[in-house]
């Protein structure tokens, strides 16, 4: 198959491994402490708000959806969390995950027919996802699934058939934070940044690098207390902002920056990331009454790749997977909580 830019290519049989995947999902989701918590990025280490201002020198090339008009700000609420699907102490191996919520976004929404005036971004402090593909990420969970020895038996599976994507995992389990405020952080799965009615546009990768890198990292987060990185972050705030740097990376060649497999990094060095807007996280007090309240408010909220404006449409079969898999998740929050989904 000749490969284009910023082209799709779903695999034949997605639909039913979609469907194959949201039950898996929706079935683990247990209640902890009270509640069912997310399917994934179960515990919040902060949830804060912000002002995501785009950039005055964004070429016309990008000037769609929120960064359409230079030097235009949105008021913005930004979770940090930890991904796994339980919750765990901070010092214990996992991505971290860093989702944006700007607020009060007009336009053409992703998913025909909702209502959202919302634009999401969410990112995690590694470059790309452990699974290439749906029927990997599928395959991998039914294995977990097996009583008594499912771990083991996913592990051993990716290591005899995935290795790169299990020293990905490896990787990713590996590194130490310090705190959720300086992390880098990236989309790990592409995204569309064009027309929406159009093919004119780009397949693209968001980042997002943090202004201080300050902290040193523990020798043993095992031995922190079990919310450290909840506490780094609200002894940040208390006294200084935390800056960081929206950059887009656009997809220079199908083959070596394919849509269709997350575990695969694009290269920075040859497609060199492009700042095009400015998150700002003032001052504020997490542990006040009204932090406590908008952390309430957080885990009420649902953060997806699919709240977004059709220009930021998410691409590939990880996020086409998403799409289902959130909603699902979504839902399932919000009947157990006797509420409305949103």
């Amino acid at each position: 198959m000749h490969l284009k830019l910023n082209r799709e290519y779903p695999e034949p049989g997605e639909a039913k491994l979609i469907e194959e995947m949201v039950k898996i999902s929706v079935e683990r989701m247990k209640p902890q402490q009270g509640q069912i918590r997310r399917g994934q990025h179960a515990k919040a280490t902060g949830c804060v708000r912000g002002i995501f201002t785009i950039r005055d020198d964004v070429a016309d090339d990008f000037r769609y959806g929120v960064f359409q008009k230079p030097d235009k700000s949105f008021q913005a609420i930004i979770r940090f969390s930890n991904s796994s699907e339980t919750i765990a102490p901070d010092g214990k191996g996992d991505a971290r995950g860093m989702s944006i919520k700007l607020l009060d976004v007009d336009g053409t929404p992703a998913i025909a027919g909702t209502d959202n005036r919302c634009q999401d971004f969410l990112s995690v402090n590694h470059p790309v996802f452990p699974f290439a593909t749906p029927a990997e990420f599928v395959k991998f969970f039914n294995i977990r699934d097996t009583p008594f020895v499912g771990d083991p038996l996913a592990v051993a599976w990716l290591a005899l058939f995935h290795n790169r994507h299990l020293n990905i995992a490896r990787e990713i389990l590996g590194e130490i934070a310090a705190s959720p405020l300086e992390l880098t952080y990236w989309s790990g799965s592409p995204y569309w940044l064009g027309s929406s009615i159009t093919a004119v546009g780009h397949a693209v990768k968001y980042s997002l690098v943090p202004s201080f890198k300050g902290t040193a990292l523990p020798a043993d987060p095992t031995v922190l207390p079990d919310n450290y990185l909840s506490q780094a972050l609200a002894r940040h705030l208390k006294t200084r902002e935390a800056i960081f740097e929206f950059r887009i990376q656009l997809q220079t060649d199908p083959l070596a920056m394919p849509v269709e497999d997350a575990s695969v990094v694009w290269d920075e060095n040859i497609s060199r990331p492009i700042p095009v807007a400015t998150l700002t996280i003032g001052m504020q007090d997490v542990d006040s009454p009204e932090g406590r309240a908008l952390a309430g408010e957080c885990e009420a909220m649902a953060f997806s790749p699919w709240n977004a404006l059709a220009e930021h449409r998410p691409m590939g079969g990880i996020n086409r997977l998403r799409q289902a898999v959130y909603l699902a998740s979504q839902a399932k929050r919000a009947v157990k909580a006797g509420r409305k989904a949103y």
